[in-house]
């Protein structure tokens, strides 16, 4: 076996199914290995960016290693953007490049690029291959510390290595299981269950980090007449039809959030990286739970850290806790939420004239199968489903998260795809993010992967529009010249419709949702319905004002 050979077995052995890349010279013994087996699959992308939203997006919803590959040079360059999305967000993912050939090393030779240098930000594992009898030891620890990590490891592999024979390779073997957090020492649980103990109004910020423990939260949230506000990623835990789930955080979130942020006594940080501690409320005492040391306190002032996996944290801390038979800030709470809710169903109600994005995202989301995965791209799309997207229990959200990359929709739609060959997958992408990478629509296309893309089509970068009105700045360079996106589907072999009239809109969702192959169904919505944050400030509303009249007098030139 070489030492191509040797990690493709280890990452079949770690139960990887698919690896997303481009070939190329340097890479070429990689996918040797790979047409040379039957339990991975190579998937061939147009774009290795395509390729590496894809793995971060398949290790995000599955909590597996996700793998995607490029040449040296400008092949590896290209994984960087999916791989910081990999970072950001917390999901274990493994990149695997080319190099030229040792003895090409440090000539300035084509496409030689320092790309364990360029990674060196990126990944928790960077390791160049240069003799074969480093395998198989580099490889386990590659994907053993991505796995324990939950980020990136790089692999480099010279041309000239990759072909080499491993002298023993079976000399070592790290058990792929992942470490589940422990339990804080009882002196820990004691503190943070007194404190919490003794407060009444008491606020939860939970995160993706609750996924497989979002009952106990719900049973934690109900000893505690808790109301719960979620992290934008956390939305397919804690939607908001359950009477102690109360609506997002942040810009996208929920006014009632803000709210009951503002009056609660005492905050639970429950497995989140939100990063925006503005939303926040100061002076209150905090209690966080992480599986990481590391996130606790960094992006708020804690009183209490419990380290562990939100589960068995939980298991420890629930016994100590009295309930709370007062439950009045509870009902605050629900009454804020039912208002809050009133106010954006409102939005959602059919119009005369063009197609409201708060109406698409809501019927897009009443219309989907039980089974629905969605893929969330960024831009004004991201607010739209944030508040307006209804999540039923059983169907799955994602998005990227911390990086917030534009472009992320369709390749984690094909990533999810392939994950799940089963399940309805549902991207909502703004036309911006879309045309980015839309040339891998055709790679849905190939692989005869049905999904559906639903363009929030308001040609311009609205989100920019909107964050340079919100600073006193005009309107500039924000608008989009794009193709007919349905027609670009039917030339890839797929399928897809554009409309513009909001009666329109129930049907095209079912035919959309009902297509045997990729569909994309060009919904041209208002331009002029822009997300307003949940808590506008002074500033902000003399600053849109400054940028109108900068407009008009622009427009009168």
């Amino acid at each position: 076996m070489n030492v191509c050979d040797v990690l493709i077995k280890q990452l079949a052995d770690a139960g990887v199914r698919h690896v997303f890349g481009v070939p190329g010279d340097s890479i070429n013994s990689f996918t040797d290995a790979i047409r040379r087996q039957d339990k991975i699959r190579f998937i061939h992308v147009n774009h290795e960016e395509t390729g590496a939203f894809a793995a971060s997006a398949q290790a995000k919803l599955t909590g597996t290693l996700g793998v995607c590959v490029g040449t040296s040079g400008p092949g590896g360059i290209h994984l960087l953007n999916g791989l910081y999305d990999a970072k950001c967000d917390h999901a274990p993912v493994l990149a695997i490049t080319g190099q030229v050939e040792t003895r090409r090393l440090g000539s300035d030779y084509q496409q030689e690029i320092d790309l364990c240098r360029l990674f060196d930000d990126v990944a928790i594992y960077n390791q160049m291959i240069v003799n074969p009898e480093q395998m198989p030891y580099v490889g386990e620890r590659a994907i053993h510390a991505a796995l324990e990590g939950r980020g990136v490891a790089h692999l480099n592999l010279p041309l000239d290595i990759s072909t080499q024979k491993v002298p023993h390779p079976k000399a070592w073997k790290i058990p792929f299981q992942l470490r589940r957090g422990g339990i804080p020492d009882a002196a820990t649980v004691h503190v943070a269950a007194n404190l919490i103990n003794r407060k009444y109004k008491i606020a939860i910020l939970a995160g993706i980090g609750c996924y497989g423990a979002e009952d106990k939260v719900f049973a934690l949230a109900e000893m505690l007449g808790a109301p719960i506000i979620h992290a934008l990623r956390a939305k397919e835990l804690f939607p908001e039809s359950h009477p102690y789930s109360i609506g997002g955080i942040g810009n996208l979130g929920a006014k009632s959030s803000v709210k009951v942020l503002g009056a609660c006594d005492l905050l639970l940080l429950i497995g989140t990286d939100f990063p925006y501690d503005d939303f926040l409320p100061k002076g209150i005492p905090t209690v966080q739970i992480d599986i990481s040391a590391a996130q606790i306190g960094k992006r708020h002032t804690v009183d209490v850290g419990l380290t562990g996996d939100t589960g068995n944290v939980l298991d420890a801390l629930i016994p100590f806790l009295r309930v709370k038979k007062s439950c009045g800030f509870l009902k605050f709470a629900q009454a804020e939420s039912r208002q809050w809710q009133t106010e954006i169903q409102k939005q959602t109600m059919p119009t005369r004239g063009m197609i409201k994005p708060q109406q698409l995202a809501h019927l897009a989301g009443v219309a989907a199968p039980d089974d629905t995965i969605f893929v969330c791209d960024t831009g004004e799309v991201t607010a739209w489903a944030a508040r307006h997207l209804p999540i039923r229990q059983g169907q799955r959200f994602t998005v990227s998260g911390l990086l917030a990359s534009m472009a992320f929709g369709l390749p984690a739609a094909i990533g999810a795809k392939f994950a799940y060959p089963d399940r309805h997958i549902v991207a909502l992408v703004g036309d911006g993010g879309f045309s980015m990478l839309m040339t891998d629509f055709a790679t849905a296309v190939r692989y005869r992967l049905p999904m559906t893309i639903i363009v929030f089509n308001n040609r311009k970068l609205g989100m920019i529009q909107i964050e340079q009105e919100s600073r006193g700045m005009p309107d500039y360079q924000t608008e989009n010249y794009n193709p007919d996106f349905a027609e670009f589907a039917k030339l890839c072999g797929g399928d897809g419709l554009s409309i513009s009239n909001p009666e329109e809109l129930p049907g095209a969702l079912a035919e959309a949702y009902n297509s045997p192959v990729p569909f994309v169904l060009n919904v041209q919505i208002d331009p002029q319905d822009i997300p307003v944050p949940p808590k506008v400030t002074v500033k902000q509303i003399i600053y849109y004002g400054v940028a109108r009249i900068k407009e008009m007098l622009d427009a009168r030139k």
